[in-house]
């Protein structure tokens, strides 16, 4: 019972909370030029995939949608969850510019939320899809040509 139903909202609620911690305990935008460029592509990145998948297929639980449609095609054909690259893109170079040891912890219980979120999600996109299994082989996770 844990797993399926309080469990997606826990991750949705530690997700939350670290990205409203990171978004508030320091400016939204770097010093740096290769920095807001960093943010930039973070910013970019996260609307081509809310773009591509639309917003009425789009859920921040890691739960199947009853009427979504598996998207594989634009940024969903490189990474399988672009929105959760985005957001660690945009937030690394703020981790870096105003770094302190509690905003690191943060930003590793936010990456390790994310992941946990993945593997939910896929557990059961596997068996909603038929055809997820092929595109988990043809794609990456969340970083672009590494994982």
């Amino acid at each position: 019972m844990f797993q399926e139903k309080i469990y997606p909202y826990l991750l949705v609620f530690l997700q939350l909370s670290s990205l409203a911690y990171l978004l508030s305990s320091a400016p939204l935008l770097t010093t740096g030029y290769a920095g807001i460029l960093i943010e930039s592509v973070g910013v970019f990145t996260g609307l081509l995939a809310i773009y591509t998948i639309r917003i009425g297929n789009f859920n921040i639980t890691p739960l199947n949608k009853k009427n979504g449609q598996l998207i594989t095609n634009g940024i969903y054909g490189v990474i399988r969850h672009p929105m959760y690259f985005a957001q660690l893109l945009f937030l690394l170079p703020l981790l870096i510019d105003y770094y302190n040891f509690t905003r690191l912890i943060v930003f590793c219980v936010l990456m390790i939320t994310l992941l946990l979120k993945i593997q939910f999600e896929e557990t059961h996109l596997v068996t909603h899809f038929k055809g997820y299994a092929a595109y988990q082989e043809k794609t990456k996770k969340i970083f672009p040509f590494i994982y």
